[in-house]
């Protein structure tokens, strides 16, 4: 994969700023929370640091998986620990649940569309700022442990390389609520965004 500069990642980390805050728009319109989302790292790194990010291999975590397509390809994951993710079904649908073996196809519905909203705005400011087009799958989700969720977007950059380059987005909010948005573009599309990035510089 193409070596980033220092300067590029700085770039890519403000323009995947403009990103967060419109999916903090989102969320908080939808769960009408108070909710901040942060940039926290943009890195290239192994295959099997990646879970680290997530709390390590065995960490429990709700993961919605989605590609995305266009001019640059990509894989989004928000993933929740079960605790958070039980506090957005509780938002999404009172009085929620006791356990996450509860959900039906109404929760799971409900956190995918989650998952949708947030990374919807989140491209969309994106594709908006580099000038290309980004565009979303259906998303999926899978409640594993972080190392197989992690594995599933890894799968197809491992035909490529065995490194990747990681977007991190922490997301906060009182008292429970906290998740993580990864964004892993294809290595094949990382000189596609640095051109943009050099067409688009972010100040």
């Amino acid at each position: 994969m193409e070596s980033l500069s220092q300067r590029e990642l700085d770039q890519l980390r403000r323009i995947s700023t403009t990103g967060a805050r419109e999916a903090e728009r989102a969320l908080r319109q939808m769960t009408g929370l108070e909710m901040r989302l942060d940039v926290s790292r943009v890195q290239t790194l192994a295959f099997p640091d990646v879970p680290g990010l997530l709390g390590g291999d065995e960490a429990q975590v709700v993961g919605i998986h989605l590609r995305v397509y266009g001019e640059c390809r990509a894989n989004i994951l928000l993933a929740l620990p079960p605790r958070a993710a039980l506090s957005v079904l509780a938002l999404l649908f009172p009085p929620g649940l006791k356990g996450l073996d509860e959900m039906g196809e109404m929760e799971i519905s409900g956190l995918m569309e989650m998952g949708n909203i947030v990374t919807c705005a989140y491209l969309n400011a994106m594709s908006a700022a580099l000038g290309m087009s980004l565009i979303p799958s259906v998303p999926m989700l899978a409640n594993d442990m972080a190392g197989a969720v992690v594995d599933v977007l890894l799968i197809e950059l491992g035909q490529r390389g065995d490194a990747a380059l990681v977007v991190q987005t922490e997301i906060s909010s009182a008292p429970h609520l906290r998740g993580q948005i990864l964004m892993m573009p294809d290595p094949a599309s990382v000189p596609r965004i640095l051109e943009a990035l050099r067409e688009h510089p972010v100040v």
